[in-house]
């Protein structure tokens, strides 16, 4: 069975790097897990993150910052109600004190569009698109919408999130790179990390 990003991204998915073509097919019987470092988690003026100390209840944003920071990893799939497979997405940053989380899940709908659901329980609810460029994935977030008391309330646009989300491979290194940057319009940028990581085998 083809991954929910096979299936978006069609002939375009022999476009990405051999090592994403394996990461990113993941499936109920093909989990992922990874671990590494983020050599940078900032982002944020003072009142931004006093603002995003919230979304530590949800494992959703957080207020730490810092350099080299141990982060995993985890992507498994399991099946809803409807019977549609679901992607995990269970990321961990072990600062010196505390481990935060940014935790989603994503799927498909009925339009073939990928939809990305942040927290634990959900609170913020975004499409989002695929692209391919020189081997690494491109994701970019569309529509946005805060998900209160169980329904999809659309966000003004000046409120959005434009994240900037790229993923390669290091043939040199032999690792995951990733960066990630989340901009608004009115104060900035909110909230980057990058760093690299390598598959562990459970």
């Amino acid at each position: 069975m083809k991954s929910i990003y096979e299936q978006i991204l069609g002939s375009a998915y022999e476009q990405l790097h051999p090592k994403l073509q394996q990461r990113y097919r993941i499936t109920t019987d093909e989990p992922f897990c990874g671990k590494g470092v983020m050599e940078d988690v900032s982002g944020g003026g003072l009142l931004v993150r006093l603002c995003l100390k919230m979304g530590v209840k949800y494992r959703l944003f957080f207020s730490e910052r810092g350099k080299n920071i141990p982060f995993t990893i985890e992507n498994t799939v399991y099946l809803n109600q409807e019977g549609k497979e679901v992607v995990t997405w269970d990321r961990t940053f072990s600062f010196p004190k505390v481990n935060r989380h940014f935790d989603a899940i994503m799927y498909t709908d009925d339009k073939q569009e990928v939809t990305d659901e942040f927290g634990k329980p959900a609170v913020l609810v975004s499409t989002l698109s695929f692209q391919v460029n020189d081997g690494a994935m491109y994701i970019v977030p569309r529509k946005q919408w805060l998900l209160l008391f169980g329904k999809k309330l659309p966000l003004p646009k000046w409120l959005y999130g434009q994240a900037e989300i790229v993923e390669s491979y290091d043939d040199n290194k032999e690792c995951f790179c990733i960066t990630v940057r989340v901009h608004n319009t009115l104060v900035g940028t909110v909230f980057s990390y990058s760093g690299t990581f390598q598959e562990v085998k459970s």
